[in-house]
């Protein structure tokens, strides 16, 4: 009996200290910046560039976006990237592979393409759907971080 009431504390104390995605919040930023711009930016505030693994997150991205009153069809970093081996994207704020949660991925039907070998960095919010787009690095767009809630 000592055993499993044991197990149960400790399975307990381990989910409480694993951050959910109910426990992260968003803000955006109307500050047009370049990507490494943006990320720098989110850590310099404590967060992260925002990372949107599923669709509940996506979500609650777009409905923050939505919610600033900025104009949501200008593009906003995410901090998907495949710069430095082209066609493997990561969550760069996380370190994990694009689609390793379920296989959640939200591109637009002819993304990514890479037109023109430099389109490195991932947006959302250009269209109404608010699907995802690659982009070069270097253009600047509004973005988004996220942080965890204590």
């Amino acid at each position: 009996m000592n055993t499993a009431l044991t197990v149960v504390v400790i399975v307990t104390i381990v989910a409480l200290s694993l951050p959910t995605t109910l426990a992260l919040r968003y803000t955006v930023h109307n500050t047009k910046v370049q990507f490494f711009e943006a990320w720098t930016q989110c850590i310099n505030n404590g967060g992260y560039l925002a990372s949107s693994e599923t669709a509940y997150e996506q979500a609650a991205i777009v409905s923050a976006i939505q919610k600033s009153g900025a104009p949501s069809s200008e593009g906003w970093w995410l901090s998907g990237t495949d710069e430095g081996m082209e066609g493997s994207w990561i969550w760069l704020s996380r370190n994990v592979p694009v689609a390793i949660v379920g296989g959640y991925t939200n591109w637009a039907s002819t993304e990514p393409n890479n037109v023109g070998g430099a389109e490195n960095c991932l947006i959302t919010g250009i269209d109404s759907s608010f699907k995802w787009y690659d982009k070069p690095c270097d253009n600047t767009y509004y973005y988004v971080c996220e942080y965890y809630s204590a």
